[in-house]
Order: structure tokens, then C-alpha cells, then sequence
């Protein structure tokens, strides 16, 4: 019954809409006219009587038009919406893992750098020179925008050095401390950057997560963060401790959001198919 499809093919011209879904329904749809046609016709009326009077059961087809393309285009936007909103998370979340993943990289990557540095620039002296200062001021600088102090201490020269160094054994390796008092030092750099010489009257954050040391025979290597840094020291922390659910918390939540979005969004292309099919019968 080719008038069928022309009049099925007629109502969908204008509808905007997922191609497949579209082809669907105007395949469901030409089934329900074509079995209300086959039932008029054994009912005893022409072929060209039973198409008419099933399209004029059916309804306006003006009416029809309009429904479907309003229905299709308010679909079409707020699932577009709902995917690019589940999108959006997805890559926020990614970017915050990322992030969060390389600072505390970094972070434990900067420790032995800065120990190793400052070590291998004052070496086994006993003194430390003016080319060493400013090869220490050097490593400062690099790395200042998130140190607040860097001191050198003498092992051999102060008894209270030494008890110090008994009583927190620190290894050859980067630890975290609790802080050597900085009258104590020998040489100390501030946070902004210049040499301190009054270091009796530097008070340490007295924060072991965000104090680190390292010695070796002669002398003891010892930098505080400043406080802003103090959310990667605790992130490096958690890392340690395995409480990864602390640390990607801004991560997970956007991939929970993510989650839920994709969820709705299927949902809704299926309860839309279901609804539309539902509507034509």
C-alpha cells in the first residue's frame, strides 16, 4: 500500500531527530496503518477506503507533524545537554587525577633533588664557602616558591646538633622531622630568598609533615614548606599511607557525577523510544 508509506514518509520530512530512532518509528508506524487498513478491508471496503479512513483514525496529520518535531527537538537538546554536562565531568575528573597525580610526583621527586643538590655542593667540607652559598642560593631559587626556610647544619661543631641527630636518626635519605631548631645552623636561606644571619629569632612551623632532612657525616641538610603548600604534603601523605580516597576526592566526585549523568542520559533515550513507540499505537 504505497500511499501508506508516501504518508509516513509525508510526516517525518520535517522531523529532526536521531536517524535511527526516526526510521524505527516510521517503520512501527506503517504497521499500525497498514494492519488497521487490512482489518477494514476484510470488513468488506476497498483498498483505497481503508487507507483513508485508517490516516483519519490516526489523526491530523498537521497535528502529528508538530508533536513528533516539538517532541524530537526538546529530546534532542536535553539530552545533548545531559551528554555534554557527563562529558564536562568526565574530563574535569580526569584533569584533577592527573594533576593531583604528577604534584605528588614531583613533590617526592624534589625532595632527593634538593638533598642531593645541596650535598653535593658543600660535599666533606667543614666550611662552607662563598661559591657554595651561592650555589645553595642557586638551589633556593629553583624551588622557593613553595620553601620557607633552607638551612645547613653542622654535625661536628654543635653538641646539640649531634643529640638531635641521635634522637631522630636521620637517614641518608629525604624524612620527614620534627625540625631542628635554626640557631643551630650554619647557613640558612629565607623565604624570600634572602640569607638569614639572625636565626635566633626564626621560629619553626614545628609541622613534621612539612619539615624534611637529610645528613650525611658532616652535615644536615633541613627545609620547611610554607603553608600553602601544605595540601600536596598531605596528599603525599595520604599517598603513603594508601588512603587514596582522600587524596582524589575532587576527582571522584566528578566521576561519580559522570556516572549518574551517563545513567540519565540512557535512561532518557530509552524511556523517549519507549514513550514515542507508545504514542503511535
Amino acid at each position: 500500500m504505497k500511499q501508506i508509506e508516501e504518508y509516513v514518509n509525508t510526516v517525518y520530512r520535517n522531523v529532526d531527530g536521531d536517524k535511527n530512532e526516526i526510521d524505527e518509528l516510521k517503520e512501527e508506524m506503517q504497521s499500525h496503518l497498514l494492519e488497521a487498513a487490512y482489518e477494514l478491508k476484510e470488513k468488506g471496503m476497498s483498498e483505497e477506503e481503508a487507507i483513508r479512513i485508517a490516516i483519519g483514525n490516526f489523526g491530523d496529520k498537521k497535528h502529528i507533524i508538530k508533536g513528533l518535531s516539538e517532541f524530537f527537538n526538546v529530546q534532542k537538546l536535553f539530552a545533548r545537554y545531559i551528554l555534554l554536562f557527563s562529558l564536562v565531568s568526565l574530563v574535569l575528573g580526569a584533569i584533577f587525577f592527573v594533576n593531583t597525580y604528577l604534584k605528588i610526583h614531583d613533590f617526592k621527586e624534589e625532595r632527593g633533588i634538593i638533598m642531593n643538590d645541596v650535598l653535593t655542593i658543600i660535599g666533606d667540607d667543614s666550611v662552607i664557602t662563598n661559591s657554595e652559598k651561592e650555589g645553595l642560593h642557586t638551589i633556593f631559587d629553583e624551588h622557593g616558591d613553595h620553601l620557607n626556610y633552607l638551612a645547613v647544619f653542622n654535625v661536628k661543631e654543635q653538641a646539640q646538633v649531634q643529640e638531635w641527630l641521635k634522637e631522630y636518626d636521620i637517614a641518608t635519605k629525604p624524612s620527614n622531622t620534627y625540625p631542628l631548631e635554626y640557631q643551630h645552623a650554619t647557613f640558612m636561606i629565607g623565604h624570600q630568598g634572602e640569607i638569614l644571619n639572625n636565626k635566633e629569632e626564626i621560629v619553626s612551623s614545628n609541622y613534621d609533615l612539612g619539615t624534611v632532612a637529610s645528613a650525611n657525616d658532616n652535615w644536615i641538610v633541613q627545609y620547611e614548606y610554607k603553608d600553602s603548600y601544605q595540601n600536596v604534603v598531605e596528599a603525599n601523605n595520604s599517598w603513603a599511607l594508601g588512603a587514596y580516597t582522600d587524596i582524589f576526592q575532587l576527582p571522584i566526585l566528578f566521576f561519580v557525577v559522570f556516572g549518574v549523568l551517563i545513567i540519565v542520559w540512557g535512561f532518557l533515550k530509552k524511556y523517549h523510544k519507549t514513550y514515542l513507540k507508545g504514542l503511535l499505537n
